[in-house]
């Protein structure tokens, strides 16, 4: 059976991390012999033969990320790849298939494959990381980025802030499961206005989300695994609140279904 790193939800920062450990841990140093692109409208910047022309012969060197989105340094140049809504990646042999096979790097021995059943993913070629910033207008990302700079991309900004930490230009990486337990773990409401959080409130809520990026990492993203207290771990409307038992909600804002504790999460009064 193949090795891979396979999720049944939406990947975010801490799944794409995993996906780059495992491309680390069991591709550098491999030959790429071959490459099948196995559905064009997933090739997001780039023609098959170009690629098969930059990255097959060499060998790979190294794995990135920047929020969602993995690299895969082969030679001079890097392999894109951003695993959408259902991507995952997997380590088969030559005579191993996935059921929604969209690309297949050949190694020296069996096959990188990216499998996405809802095409929302991408792959494609870049030279170098920065022009992948640049070209997506990507902020700073989100495990790493330092509190002054996170409180900088928020503040003077309107809207609620939930949206705004699903915006990939503002910070990348954070998704909407993440999203509601940085904002659960602070007892924010989902709807907050972002300005009318106080710098030391933007700085706080900038280092939850850290922390609970990285403790989904710690866990290899299993969310059952997470410690107590953490909404991930049973996220669902109707579930009882981890810090005070009451009935968990279900709202949507900005077009994503939002988990939130009315009584911990109380909205507050516009202003």
């Amino acid at each position: 059976m193949y090795d891979a790193v396979d999720y049944v939800r939406m990947p975010e920062l801490p799944e794409v991390e995993m996906a780059r450990r495992f491309v680390e841990e069991r591709l550098i140093g491999r030959r790429v012999a071959s490459l099948d692109v196995k559905d064009g409208k997933m090739l997001a910047n780039a023609s098959e033969r170009s690629m098969k022309n930059v990255f097959i012969g060499n060998t790979v060197d190294d794995a990135y990320r920047h929020g969602k989105n993995l690299l895969v340094k082969i030679g001079d140049h890097h392999l894109h790849i951003h695993l959408g809504m259902s991507g995952s990646l997997h380590l088969v042999n030559d005579r191993e298939n996935t059921s929604h096979e969209r690309f297949r790097l050949g190694l020296d021995e069996g096959a990188l494959v990216l499998d996405d059943p809802r095409r929302f993913g991408r792959f494609g070629i870049y030279h170098r990381i920065e022009d992948l910033i640049m070209e997506k207008e990507l902020g700073p990302d989100a495990l790493t980025v330092p509190e002054k700079v996170f409180v900088s991309r928020l503040e003077g900004r309107r809207g609620s802030i939930k949206p705004l930490l699903l915006d990939q230009s503002i910070i990348a990486g954070v998704g909407n499961l993440y999203a509601d337990e940085a904002l659960f773990q602070e007892r924010l409401h989902p709807a907050t206005r972002a300005d009318s959080l106080s710098i030391t409130e933007m700085a706080r809520l900038g280092k939850r989300i850290r922390k609970v990026l990285d403790a989904s990492i710690t866990v290899r993203t299993e969310l059952s695994r997470l410690p107590e207290g953490f909404l991930l771990r049973d996220r669902r409307e109707g579930a009882p609140c981890p810090r005070c038992a009451t009935a968990l909600m279900a709202i949507r804002i900005g077009g994503r279904t939002t988990i939130l504790c009315p009584a911990c999460q109380s909205q507050r009064a516009k202003q």
